[in-house]
């Protein structure tokens, strides 16, 4: 699934692309894409004339704000959104958005997992947690200090620090020396700095690299991120850790595969 640093990474892309631009009409052949799938039509009229007035990103969402609407669009497990495709094939496209200039956005999604929502712009998505990127170390120490909750599974709350997926998270603790399965209450000041430090560079190294690609994610013109070239933890079962040469280790936290060093991040129950 796309995490913080790929929709990052997709909202800069489209910045600099889509906004001013005014959309013509949208198009689905996949109605359970949206949130309330029986107000298509609504969507498609509010939508028709709108002129995008900038790329955002809440979360994990990519967000199109309109003059008095936000169109929120969450990939899913396999979604990725593509500027103008040069290839005319059409299987697995969900969505798309045709600008009056002859530009259009295409969402492509093999699994059908993608969510689109439209909302007002006087509101925010009160679902997510504050931003990974740019949350606080005082309001992440009392998000942290406030709960008696595996790391791990604490992290991957959206409702609580939103941005942060599977991938991110075990090389955010990699980083921070913390075992997957210490449980947030245990962590002393000292490592609550070091586990808020670890989460703003891993995410801005990410972001630097345009994301992880290894399976679906791709940038809006087909490109792929690099940072799955240079990960320290995630899917190396069996190498050595580049901090200390211990045998990095897989094991399954919330029917995650998570992947950590027993050495330098050592379970203390």
């Amino acid at each position: 699934m796309p995490e913080l640093p790929e929709i990052e990474t997709i909202v800069r892309f489209l910045k600099s692309r889509i906004v001013s631009k005014t959309i013509d009409r949208i198009w689905t052949n996949t109605d359970r894409i949206f949130s309330d799938h029986r107000n298509f039509k609504k969507i498609a009229l509010i939508a028709k004339g709108g002129c995008v007035q900038n790329v955002d990103r809440w979360g994990k969402n990519v967000v199109l704000f309109l003059s008095k609407h936000t169109i929120l669009i969450h990939l899913g497990m396999s979604g990725k959104l593509l500027l103008s495709p040069k290839s005319n094939d059409s299987s697995y496209i969900r969505f798309k958005i045709f600008f009056k200039d002859g530009c259009d956005l295409w969402l492509h999604d093999v699994r059908k997992f993608s969510k689109i929502r439209l909302k007002s712009n006087q509101s925010k998505d009160g679902e997510l947690g504050a931003d990974a990127l740019t949350v606080s170390y005082s309001d992440f120490e009392n998000i942290i200090g406030q709960r008696r909750k595996i790391i791990k599974i604490l992290l991957l709350d959206q409702g609580l620090i939103s941005g942060i997926g599977n991938i991110y998270v075990d090389e955010i603790l990699w980083a921070a020396n913390i075992h997957p399965l210490t449980l947030s209450s245990d962590l002393s000041s000292d490592k609550i700095q070091d586990l808020h430090r670890a989460i703003k560079s891993v995410l801005r190294l990410a972001i630097k690299k345009r994301g992880t690609s290894f399976k679906d994610y791709r940038l809006p013109d087909g490109t792929r991120g690099d940072y799955y070239s240079i990960r320290k933890v995630y899917q190396r079962t069996g190498e050595k850790c580049f901090k200390d040469g211990a045998i990095i280790q897989r094991i399954k936290v919330s029917q995650r595969s998570t992947y950590f060093c027993p050495e330098h991040q050592r379970y203390r129950s």
